[in-house]
């Protein structure tokens, strides 16, 4: 009933938890039924039993081996049989992960009520150390506003082939990204993605927004190539739409954007001079609505009245002021920062980390970010930014010491068990075989010393090392078995000796034939009417010439005291 319980609960959840929860089931099960199978044996020997604490350790042992074996070969059937392609089957195969809060619209308090969540949206490598405050993970574009919202109204059609921008090169950053369901088919990535791999249904944007064609139901692991620079020329759609201006825009708004703009002013100083306004006149960051504004605050609210908000906030006033000045800008949403995992080498993506900031166009630099949001602490400049990159990670950027084990087993867990499509099925196991067929072709060489220096050293296969486990594990466990099954004469007169000696109080060393007199004194005054018995079942066992495995037995029932 237990392990039918566990089958029907898998069909909904089968997270790490979860795992953890069969592997105990198992063990506590396999335990208590070694348990009932001895006491139910008591009294058809019409002994006592007497618990020890080094018989409770050895039963507990013997169930946590047979566990192990369990588990192996669960996962043997489990990554040997073909996954189901089917979506009908797969209920509720995402429910154990939590969803991400990103959209990819901005209104007012969106980002701020994503943010005050502390879920894990993503969890990814880099291929290059960056600081977190490099890490800005690009998710949608938003090119059009009312005033208020903004959504993408992107100017380009998405299609259906990678962008040549993105084929690899020198200045190419790789990231794997284990992306958790959520409630949009946007896919993340540093910079400007313009390729990804490993899934199917993936559509690119010249603004470099990527997405799926449908919201994905479980958690996707992908490759993504992103480019640090994007200086396309700038279309006329695109030059149309990023310099859009809504209708109510008030007057206050047009005089502090003039302000910026001196006689023969350049637009990438406009842009800085904007940059250190909200650096120097008061501003500050706030999840927080500032009172009287619960609400929600209008762009003039903010830039006269407050000067208290979050990103989004930020990130339109600074866009509306850049097109007032006749510079095409954009807002860009997604997240912001990380949480580096040394076990695992990857970065972990919260919630929390949602943020807004802004691209805008130079003819001489393309699209270049600007983060309004971080100028309020210091000003760094975007080549400054870029020159921040360290060979060491900070300890601050660090995810707690206590939780790195355990979050990297679940991001294992993730990879592995919730999300191995067919796809992935099939390349994992041709890397077997190709890593079976180099083993081989190496193990023909003359030298050994050459195969375990290129199998080990320089290549470190770990399916080497899984498959001379396995065969290990083989070797032991038929090794036991035959043993067990037809146990030599020799042993059974050996472990006939151990068997007096262990259950005769003091220490007895009974190698040598003839050494039984004390034990032979011992149990003729504590046990008479049976040390006769004992002595020659003993005798039989020990010197004659068929011991087995029933005179054994009855040596050990007579043995209980």
């Amino acid at each position: 009933l237990g392990v039918l319980g566990l089958g029907v609960a898998s069909i909904v959840r089968f997270d790490l938890s979860f795992g953890v929860l069969i592997f105990s089931y198992f063990f506590s099960g396999l335990v208590l039924i070694l348990w009932q199978h001895i006491f139910d044996q008591v009294p058809k020997t019409g002994k006592s039993f007497g618990l020890s604490r080094f018989f409770s350790v050895r039963l507990a042992g013997f169930a946590l081996f047979l566990t192990m074996v369990t588990v192996m070969l669960g996962f043997l059937l489990f990554f040997a049989f073909p996954r189901n392609i089917n979506s009908v089957l797969n209920l509720g195969a995402g429910l154990e992960i939590s969803r991400t809060g990103f959209s990819a619209e901005m209104t007012p308090g969106g980002i701020a009520g994503i943010a005050e969540s502390n879920r894990i949206a993503f969890r990814t490598q880099v291929n290059q150390i960056l600081h977190s405050s490099q890490l800005y993970w690009r998710g949608a574009v938003l090119w059009k506003t009312d005033g208020t919202n903004w959504t993408p109204g992107t100017p380009h059609d998405f299609q259906s082939s990678p962008l040549p921008s993105a084929i690899v090169g020198e200045d190419v950053v790789s990231q794997i990204i284990t992306l958790n369901p959520g409630r949009t088919e946007h896919l993340f990535g540093l910079y400007f993605p313009g390729r990804v791999m490993d899934l199917s249904g993936v559509r690119y944007n010249r603004d470099g927004t990527v997405k799926l064609n449908e919201v994905p139901e479980n958690a996707v692991r992908y490759q993504v190539y992103s480019v640090r620079e994007n200086k396309d020329s700038l279309s006329s759609k695109e030059k149309s739409a990023g310099l859009a201006i809504p209708d109510g825009v008030s007057h206050s708004v047009y005089n502090i954007a003039e302000s910026f703009a001196e006689d023969n002013s350049e637009p990438w100083d406009i842009a800085q001079s904007i940059l250190f306004y909200f650096n120097t006149q008061g501003f500050s960051y706030s999840l927080s609505a500032p009172p009287g504004f619960e609400q929600g605050q209008t762009l003039e609210d903010f830039l006269i009245r407050t000067r208290v908000g979050y990103c989004e906030l930020y990130a339109a006033a600074m866009v509306m002021f850049l097109r007032l000045n006749n510079i095409p800008s954009r807002v860009v949403v997604g997240f912001w920062g990380g949480e580096y995992n040394p076990v695992g080498e990857y970065w972990i993506v919260r919630d929390s980390m949602a943020h807004a900031w802004v691209e805008a166009w130079f003819a001489d630099r393309g699209w270049v970010k600007l983060d309004p949001t971080r100028h309020l602490d210091r000003d760094m400049s975007e080549d400054q930014d870029e020159a921040s990159v360290s060979d060491n990670i900070p300890a601050e950027q660090m995810l707690s010491p206590s939780v790195r084990v355990v979050d990297w087993l679940r991001w294992q867990w993730t990879n592995w068990v919730i999300d191995l499509n067919l796809a992935r099925q099939a390349r994992m196991w041709r890397s077997v075989r190709t890593s079976l067929e180099q083993t081989w072709t190496e193990i023909q060489m003359p030298d050994p010393r050459d195969f375990l220096k290129n199998v080990f050293l320089e290549r470190k296969s770990v399916m080497v090392g899984l498959v001379l486990s396995g065969s290990t594990l083989v070797l032991i466990l038929s090794g036991l078995i035959l043993k067990r099954v037809r146990p030599t004469r020799e042993h059974l007169r050996t472990k006939a000796g151990r068997l007096l000696a262990a259950k005769t109080p003091g220490r007895h060393d009974l190698s040598a034939p003839g050494a039984e007199r004390q034990v032979w004194e011992w149990w003729s005054s504590n046990y008479p009417e049976k040390a006769g018995m004992i002595r020659q079942v003993y005798n039989d066992q020990r010197y004659g010439p068929r011991p087995d495995r029933k005179k054994e037995n009855l040596l050990r029932d007579l043995l209980v005291r």
